[in-house]
């Protein structure tokens, strides 16, 4: 294979792009794509080329039709293990069967009522007239529905700090100014990693040790056609002829405590910063709850009513999506509109550029609901909206992730109103999500 490597921007002699991209990750992209392109090269003084691929038709290439050529980076299995979102091949295929029954849309159904009772519980925790951080708040608010729904486990407010902190601090390893870096070096992010993947390990052992202790007898006489996440694991456990070992069960937890509230939680937070920065769309989101409702709480019945909401959430994913960029790496050397890339390097799909590119959406950085009609979704470009990835190896928890995001924002829409007090916008951060630079501090106001 002769073609030559992609372009790569301007940068510094010895650095290279290391500082520009630390500094500021989503602006360099922009930078980027606007010197070279599409397709680009990041020069990174210490790793290995890093290729970025910023059009629907690359993500087709390399999520869908070319899909075995390009498989999981490193970063992802020293994170989650053997965890769904890491493993490759029959082994990935596994877990997926062993997993999906607990998405299936008739059983992510039956989860509106607990979604709803975890959502009016940290409700009674806020007062008329505070502000609150939301991306602290929906992180904590999504991790105690995921446990409910698929640990059968509660979770106070207030309560369980450790477990809280060690669940947020998977997002530690991909700091920007880390993960520029080899990975043998000791950067204070990437400590915060280890440790809070050792505390998280320790809870997840905790969880499954008092699941046998006290289900034995109850869990004989469960429902075998609507398990939990840990029954199903340990069903599989025991009746399998290829089981799974402990240290699988446990990366799978581990893997769904990250993801199973992370993305949900970053969904949640920039809808609420966008309700309180756009009062005509918050008016209309209002109206709506209040004739769909009626002062009720959201049934899974009602939601397919409410319209306006789904909208606004899907504006929402498209501006802010919480998976900002899809990682993989080359598996071989591979051609992309005449460019090689070599085997073993990783590339990016910044979906954020592709959700944020005038090709696709017009008035790309204001957020319209209304965009979202029927026809113009018939229109889009396939993969020019990919919150959720795409191909075999899409969100597994997409269904539970919408349903989640619709039940707390109807919620919560009808007991507070959001107020956005500051001058300034929020700025972005990656990390394996999108996240801000110093939260989302939102007035509350009773209603």
């Amino acid at each position: 294979m002769d073609s030559q490597l992609p372009p790569a921007p301007s940068g510094y002699p010895v650095l290279k792009h290391a500082v520009q991209f630390a500094r500021d990750p989503f602006e360099f992209v922009e930078r980027a794509t606007s010197e070279c392109g599409d397709i680009y090269r990041m020069d990174l003084p210490a790793v290995d080329d890093v290729f970025v691929l910023a059009h629907p038709d690359y993500f087709n290439r390399v999520l869908v039709t070319d899909v075995d050529a390009f498989g999981k980076t490193e970063d992802y299995r020293r994170a989650f293990g053997n965890g769904l979102l890491s493993v490759e091949g029959q082994q990935w295929r596994r877990q997926r069967e062993m997993l999906q029954p607990l998405f299936y849309r008739e059983k992510i159904s039956g989860y509106t009522e607990q979604m709803v009772a975890c959502t009016e519980q940290r409700l009674e925790t806020w007062s008329d007239g505070e502000t609150r951080d939301m991306e602290t708040e929906m992180r904590d608010l999504t991790l105690e529905i995921l446990f409910a729904t698929l640990f059968g486990r509660e979770l106070v407010p207030g309560e369980d700090q450790e477990l809280r902190d060690a669940a947020d601090g998977l997002n530690e390893w991909f700091a920007p100014s880390s993960w520029i870096l080899p990975g043998w070096i000791p950067t204070p992010a990437r400590r915060r990693f280890e440790q809070s993947t050792k505390r998280l390990r320790q809870e997840v052992r905790a969880l499954l040790t008092e699941d046998s202790e006290h289900k034995g007898s109850e869990q004989q006489s469960a429902d075998p056609e609507t398990p939990d996440l840990l029954t199903q694991l340990q069903r599989v456990q025991s009746t399998e002829e290829e089981q799974l070992t402990t240290e699988e069960i446990e990366d799978q937890l581990v893997t769904m405590v990250f993801a199973g509230h992370e993305t949900t939680a970053a969904a949640l937070a920039f809808t609420c910063y966008v309700l309180a920065t756009q009062p005509d769309i918050r008016e209309q989101f209002q109206e709506e709850l209040e004739r769909v409702l009626d002062g009720r709480p959201p049934t899974y019945d009602d939601l397919q009513d409410l319209e306006f909401m789904d909208r606004i959430i899907t504006e929402a994913l498209r501006l802010y999506p919480p998976i900002h960029t899809i990682p993989r790496q080359t598996m071989a050397d591979v051609e992309i509109n005449g460019y090689r890339i070599p085997e073993g390097h990783e590339i990016h799909l910044s979906v954020i550029h592709v959700h944020r590119d005038e090709q696709f959406y017009a008035e790309p950085l204001s957020f319209r609901p209304d965009r979202w009609t029927d026809e113009f979704e018939e229109d889009l470009h396939d993969f020019a909206y990919a919150p959720f990835g795409g191909g075999r190896r899409s969100c597994i928890g997409r269904e539970f992730a919408l349903l989640e995001a619709k039940v707390v924002l109807a919620t919560i829409g009808q007991q507070f109103q959001f107020d956005w007090e500051r001058d300034q916008e929020i700025e972005l951060e990656p990390r394996v999500t999108t996240r801000t630079k110093n939260g989302i501090p939102l007035k509350l106001s009773s209603r």
